[in-house]
């Protein structure tokens, strides 16, 4: 189970290949290279002023002596006296490394990326044997299920509307009373319920219908829509049509939530994973490794041929996380969320392949191999 845990940053996440420092001046600049990497303002006593990133450094500092800066960067170079800087493996690595650097110096001219996000998770209440989902704030080692994160209360709210929705879920909390008592409430009366306080539904049909919502949320959409789809035939040939239809429908709504690229995972069951992003316009792809929500390393492949294959699984080899005690910061979840904001902005396409919780075998790291190759080639 992940523990979700409060506190400064630690260690950075990413590793910095080179760094330097110069006067701030137009001069001082041309020293930078022309990597990807941050840079950090100084004034005269050496307290830092503002943190930026850039996938080209010096030509990024370059731009702080053009003629027309706005009032708040004028502001801020009046006070600067050197800059260093930073280069690290990649984009995504800057972007990782200067949230960190923020959270860490709090420098007075960074408006954005001072504070952490509101994470907040889905938990599946145990409810009696009747499972409920229901937003919570903290991850907490009680041995349910958690999911997320998501980047905010309402997002979570309308991912719970949905999967509560879409498999008749109960909306009321505490366990059920152990006899049939009351009247169906709205939401069984409009049928968005499935009523297991009036045993209108068995306790194994209503587990059916909690895994399938587990499945959705931790991202296994395609898995969900064959078994689905499975289901749905065989009650279609049993002429159980009325729920033959309902199967088709849920099918159908998550065909049309795969077609949109909305992953729904779950940082609570899915410790190790890579994140493989392609653009259909590039021939190259990169491969993420994460761990708990901790960036591990990235690689480019540059086309998808089989001549990659051994570049990628000693990638994978190298990158595979030492087991450790399962707990989550915010740095960490910090991590996840930076990279996310970056694919949506970039309009990327990410496929997630996960690796297992213990000792990665030969046979575990040829099969992420094949699954990255696959996701590639989709």
């Amino acid at each position: 189970m992940v523990v979700l845990q409060a506190g400064a940053p630690g260690a950075l996440a990413v590793v910095i290949a080179a760094g330097g420092r110069a006067r701030a001046t137009r001069a001082g600049i041309r020293r930078a290279p022309r990597t990807p990497g941050c840079y950090v303002f100084r004034d005269q006593d050496d307290a830092i002023l503002y943190v930026g990133k850039s996938i080209a450094l010096r030509t990024r500092l370059a731009s702080y002596f053009a003629a027309r800066l706005d009032r708040k960067t004028r502001a801020m170079m009046s006070h600067a006296h050197w800059v260093e800087w930073h280069t690290v493996g990649s984009e995504i690595e800057a972007l990782i490394l200067e949230s960190q650097l923020v959270k860490r110096h709090q420098p007075p001219y960074n408006v954005q990326l001072r504070e952490y996000p509101n994470y907040v998770f889905l938990r599946l209440n145990d409810g009696g044997g009747y499972a409920y989902l229901e937003v919570v704030n903290t991850l907490e080692p009680d041995g349910v299920a958690y999911f997320g994160p998501f980047w905010g209360k309402r997002s979570a709210e309308q991912t719970l509307e949905f999967v509560t929705r879409l498999f008749s879920l109960r909306r009321c909390d505490g366990s059920l009373p152990s006899t049939v008592v009351g009247n169906a409430c709205f939401y069984a009366q409009v049928h968005r319920c499935s009523a297991p306080c009036l045993a209108r539904v068995s306790e194994e049909e209503y587990a059916e219908s909690v895994r399938s919502a587990a499945e959705l949320l931790r991202g296994d959409v395609a898995r969900l829509v064959r078994r689905l789809e499975t289901e749905r035939d065989a009650a279609a040939e049993d002429l159980r049509f009325e729920q033959a239809a309902g199967l088709h429908q849920i099918v159908l709504t998550l065909t049309t939530l795969q077609r949109k690229r909305r992953h729904l995972r779950s940082a609570s069951s899915t410790v190790n994973f890579l994140m493989v992003v392609r653009r259909p316009d590039l021939e190259d792809a990169q491969v993420i490794a994460f761990s708990a929500a901790r960036f591990q390393g990235q690689v480019t492949l540059k086309n998808a041929e089989e001549s990659q294959r051994r570049l990628l699984e000693h990638f994978i080899v190298e990158h595979y996380p030492v087991r450790r005690e399962l707990a989550i910061d915010l740095a960490e979840l910090d991590q996840m969320h930076v990279v996310a904001e970056w694919l949506a902005r970039q309009g990327r396409q990410a496929l997630y392949v996960p690796l297992p919780d213990g000792p990665l075998t030969p046979a575990d790291a040829e099969s992420a191999v094949a699954a990255v190759l696959q996701a590639i080639h989709a």
